[in-house]
C-alpha cells in the first residue's frame, strides 16, 4: 500500500499524490500528523489551527465517501511514520512539494533522511506552479504557465479500505505556551464552496476598484485566500475557473473584475518561488546590504503600540484591529502596516513579520516574507514605499466607515477631524467624546517627521555601502526577480502585479 501524507494539501481535487498514489488501483493510507513542535514556532497561532481542524472534518468526510477516512497522529513527523511504516506494509510515501517556513524545510529533510534509512521513495508533486532546484527566473514564467494550463488530476472515485479511523471530534488543539485572542470573526474552513461560487457569479463584479478602499475590501476581494494556503482549492482549478467564468460573463464589469483577479493570481506562485530558491529570507534580509541597518534601533513600545492598534493614526489602528478580530485584511491595509512600522517607527521587519504572520488566518509563509521584505524596502530591488498614513485615510476611507467600525472611541468624531483627531481643540474633544491621551492615544510619532529622518537614514546607509550594495543588489535580482514575459502574455499585467492576489 502507499502511504498518502496531506500538508498543506488538504482536498482531493486536482490532488496529484492523491492522484498517482491511487493510480491502478493501490490501496492508500490517508494520514494527516499534528506536530506539537510545529505548533510551537513563533509564526503560527491557534487561529490556524482553528482553520486546518475545520478543513480536516471537511476532508474526513469526502474521504470516508471514498471508503477509506482519514488518519490523524500526533507527534513528530519522523517518529509517526517511522511507526506506521512499522505497522503497515508501506511501499511508497507520496506527498505534495512544500514551501514553507524554516522549521517545515528542516522537517522535510528529516522526513528525507528516515525514508533514505528504511528505503522507501518519496514522491513529491508541486502543489503550485513552483519549481524546485530553479537554476534561474529567466524562463520561469513560460514553465509556470505550462504547468498551470496543464489539465486537473481528476479525483479517485474509491479508495479501497484499509482499517478503521481513528478520528476524534473535535480533534484536540496543540497546546502553545502564549497566542493571540480568539479570532471569533475568521473565515472558516467549511466556506470554501460559498465564498468561491460567491466571487466568482457575483462579488468579482466589484472587485476592479474596490479592492484597495477598507470598507469595500471584505466583500470585493475574493476571500479564497486561506483555503488556498491550507490547499483546500488548487490553484491551476482556481485559475481556469476564474478565466472560464470571465470568458462566459456577459457583464463588462464582471469581466473586468475577473480580469483584474486573474492578473494578480498569476504572481502567488512568483512569491513563492522567491521563498523556495532560498528558504533563509525568512530570518535575514533578502539583499545582505540592509543587515544592521534597523536592528539595534528596535523599540519594544512603538512596536507594541502598532501591535496592538493604539499608534494614534486612525487608518493604521482600524487595520491592526480588524486584523486581530478577523484574521484578514485587504493587500493595501497590509502593505501600510509594513511600510509604517519599517519606516515611521523604525522597526525591525522580523518581528513585524512574525505578528502578522501568527494574525494572518491566510498565512502562507512564501508570499509573506518576500511581500514584508518588499515593503520593508529590504529586497533591494524594489522602492520604497512610504505611505503617508493620513493622506492613505483620507483616500482609503473618506467617510471614516472603517474607521468607525474599529476604532469605537472615535464614532462621534465628524469627517473633519477623523483623519488627524489630535488637531481638535480640548473643547472639540470634549464634545465628541473622543479626549487624545485618554479615550485614544496620541500618534506615537510626527508622520512627517518621521519619514523624513527614514529617507535620511537610507541615504546614509546607501552611501557608505554603494559599491557592495550594487554588486548584491544585481545577485538578488539574477535570483528573484520577475522577467518579462512574451509578448503574448504581457496584456495580463497590471499596475497590482506585486500585490497578493486577495
Amino acid at each position: 500500500m502507499h502511504l498518502l501524507w496531506f500538508k498543506r494539501d488538504l482536498r482531493l481535487t486536482d490532488h496529484a499524490a492523491l492522484f498517482h498514489a491511487a493510480k491502478q488501483g493501490t490501496a492508500v493510507l490517508p494520514v494527516y500528523i499534528v506536530e506539537p513542535d510545529y505548533w510551537q514556532q513563533p509564526d503560527v497561532s491557534l487561529r490556524h489551527w482553528a482553520f486546518v481542524a475545520e478543513a480536516l472534518t471537511s476532508l474526513q468526510q469526502q474521504l470516508t465517501t471514498l471508503g477509506q477516512p482519514l488518519l490523524v497522529y500526533y507527534g513528530a513527523a519522523t517518529r509517526v511514520l517511522r511507526e506506521l511504516c512499522a505497522r503497515f506494509p508501506i511501499s511508497a510515501v507520496y506527498s505534495h512539494q512544500e514551501s514553507g517556513n524554516l522549521w517545515s524545510y528542516q522537517r522535510d529533510l528529516a522526513v528525507a533522511r528516515l525514508l533514505s534509512e528504511l528505503a522507501l521513495p518519496w514522491h513529491q508533486y508541486p502543489q503550485f506552479a513552483v519549481i524546485r532546484k530553479l537554476p534561474n527566473r529567466d524562463l520561469w514564467f513560460a514553465e509556470a504557465d505550462n504547468w498551470l494550463s496543464q489539465r486537473l488530476y481528476p479525483t479517485p472515485q474509491s479508495l479501497p479500505f484499509i482499517c478503521a479511523s481513528n478520528w476524534q471530534a473535535p480533534l484536540t488543539a496543540p497546546k502553545r505556551n502564549r497566542d493571540l485572542p480568539t479570532c471569533q470573526q475568521r473565515q472558516h474552513g467549511w466556506q470554501l464552496q460559498h465564498t468561491l461560487q460567491s466571487f466568482l457569479e457575483q462579488r468579482s463584479q466589484q472587485y476592479h476598484g474596490g479592492i484597495s478602499f477598507a470598507a469595500r475590501a471584505v466583500k470585493s476581494c475574493s476571500r479564497l485566500s486561506p483555503f488556498l494556503a491550507y490547499g483546500q482549492l488548487s490553484i491551476r482549478e482556481l485559475q481556469q475557473q476564474t478565466e472560464r467564468q470571465r470568458k462566459q460573463s456577459t457583464s463588462a464589469q464582471q469581466q473586468r473584475g475577473l480580469q483584474a483577479f486573474y492578473s494578480r493570481l498569476r504572481w502567488h506562485c512568483h512569491f513563492i518561488q522567491k521563498l523556495e530558491d532560498e528558504p533563509e529570507v525568512e530570518v535575514r534580509n533578502m539583499h545582505r546590504g540592509f543587515d544592521g541597518l534597523r536592528e539595534d534601533a528596535f523599540e519594544p513600545g512603538l512596536f507594541q503600540a502598532w501591535a496592538s492598534g493604539q499608534t494614534g493614526y486612525p487608518l493604521i489602528d482600524a487595520a491592526m484591529r480588524s486584523l486581530l478580530s478577523t484574521g484578514w485584511l485587504h493587500f493595501r491595509g497590509r502593505a501600510m502596516l509594513v511600510a509604517f512600522a519599517s519606516y515611521h517607527l523604525w522597526l525591525h521587519w522580523r518581528p513585524l513579520a512574525l505578528h502578522l504572520a501568527q494574525c494572518f488566518v491566510d498565512y502562507e509563509p512564501g508570499i509573506h516574507y518576500p511581500q514584508i521584505q518588499m515593503q520593508a524596502g529590504t529586497t533591494g530591488i524594489n522602492p520604497n514605499r512610504m505611505y503617508n498614513p493620513v493622506k492613505q485615510s483620507m483616500q482609503k476611507d473618506p467617510k471614516g466607515e472603517f474607521i468607525r467600525q474599529w476604532l469605537p472611541e472615535l464614532r462621534r468624531v465628524p469627517d473633519s477631524w477623523l483623519h488627524q483627531p489630535w488637531l481638535m481643540s480640548t473643547t472639540l474633544q470634549q464634545q465628541f467624546g473622543c479626549v487624545i491621551g485618554r479615550d485614544y492615544p496620541a500618534p506615537v510619532v510626527a508622520a512627517s517627521q518621521a519619514v523624513t529622518a527614514a529617507r535620511a537614514r537610507l541615504s546614509r546607509w546607501l552611501a557608505q555601502h554603494r559599491q557592495a550594495f550594487e554588486l548584491e543588489k544585481r545577485q538578488v535580482f539574477q535570483r528573484h526577480a520577475s522577467r518579462n514575459r512574451p509578448k503574448a502574455q504581457r496584456a495580463r499585467k497590471t499596475s497590482t502585479q506585486l500585490g497578493l492576489f486577495d
